[in-house]
């Protein structure tokens, strides 16, 4: 019996180690930064002390103002908030710190009523969970597992949406917008250029001779090729240009805020860089051509067909005078 009680304090001992250890958050739950909101100071610490001993990082807001300004939807992982405050609710918090992310952030009420009416208007107003206070270590400990691993999935799945995204406006070959992103983009900036009354260019490239690329070398050397222009249009335009593949081996650029002669220096310097980076390909030097159509060199009210007519047949010009060069379309404000 003796050496039975000799070792019970051991036993304790471990036990009370497991069910610490048991407590303690995994490596992606330490990362977790969690908004603790709370108007009384003493409950607000007593809060956070506890929740940084189970590893997570801390940011404590006094009311809703503070809360709203210390939010932050892309790092804030969940809100654990009174129910009840002065002026702005937890009820109303919720609505609010809703109405300013995009992105799914678990909200944990913490009440002292435990009526089921509470409960209610809790979920009601936004609320994934809710604690009764005062606050049960390993509750607390369990509810914020759940809620964190719903946010931790639903940051995932954020995440593939935005690549799906992506991927539906990318050019897979070329990385640069694709069709649907020029038809998207040319009628905004349209619409902003006329709205505001400012220039805006359309760059339309053509590989010279890309079909006997294809027919010479194989359609390998020909996307090496459209690739490669694609890599360069990416390097040398400016962060407001958008480029697009417009079909087979055309390109667009639209340049905001951009006048016709600037365009031109913008296509000298990727017609320049692309002959450069060409001459040591299996397909050796190889050239581009480009028309230029700007609002401050048509007549009529920019429109999109207007704009790709004008751009397409000053591509034409520079086909006609010997390819690898950059012609605009339209005529100067002098020659009018």
């Amino acid at each position: 019996m003796a050496a039975q009680r000799s070792h019970e304090p051991k036993v304790q001992t471990q036990v009370a180690q497991r069910e610490w250890l048991e407590l303690k958050p995994n490596r992606d739950e330490v990362r977790a930064q969690i908004l603790v909101v709370d108007d009384d100071p003493t409950a607000a610490t007593a809060t956070s002390s506890l929740l940084l001993e189970l590893g997570y990082a801390v940011t404590v807001a006094h009311g809703w103002t503070d809360a709203l300004r210390a939010f932050d939807p892309g790092s804030t992982d969940l809100v654990l908030m009174d129910a009840v405050m002065p002026n702005v609710d937890g009820l109303k918090l919720t609505r609010l710190l809703r109405e300013q992310s995009a992105s799914y952030v678990p909200m944990v009420f913490l009440t002292g009523l435990t009526s089921k009416e509470v409960r209610e208007q809790c979920i009601n107003a936004g609320a994934d969970d809710f604690l009764t206070k005062p606050v049960d270590r390993l509750e607390l400990r369990v509810r914020l597992k759940a809620m964190l691993r719903i946010r931790a999935l639903t940051k995932a799945l954020e995440v593939k949406s935005r690549e799906f995204e992506h991927a539906a406006r990318t050019d897979s070959l070329t990385g640069v917008g694709n069709r649907r992103v020029f038809d998207e983009r040319i009628a905004v900036e349209i619409s902003r250029a006329t709205r505001h009354h400012r220039p805006l260019a359309l760059l339309m490239f053509d590989l010279d001779r890309f079909k006997a690329v294809n027919d010479q070398f194989g359609h390998m050397a020909g996307d090496q090729l459209l690739a490669l222009f694609g890599q360069v249009l990416r390097d040398q335009l400016r962060v407001t240009d958008v480029p697009c593949r417009y079909g087979g081996e055309e390109f667009m650029i639209i340049a905001p805020e951009t006048t016709a002669d600037q365009a031109r220096v913008l296509a000298e310097r990727v017609r320049r860089e692309f002959a450069r980076s060409t001459v040591d390909g299996p397909a050796g030097p190889q050239t581009v051509s480009v028309g230029i159509a700007g609002t401050d060199m048509i007549d009529a009210p920019p429109d999109r067909e207007t704009l790709v007519l004008a751009a397409d047949a000053a591509l034409y010009q520079a086909k006609g005078r010997g390819r690898d060069r950059v012609e605009v379309g339209g005529t100067s404000p002098t020659q009018r």
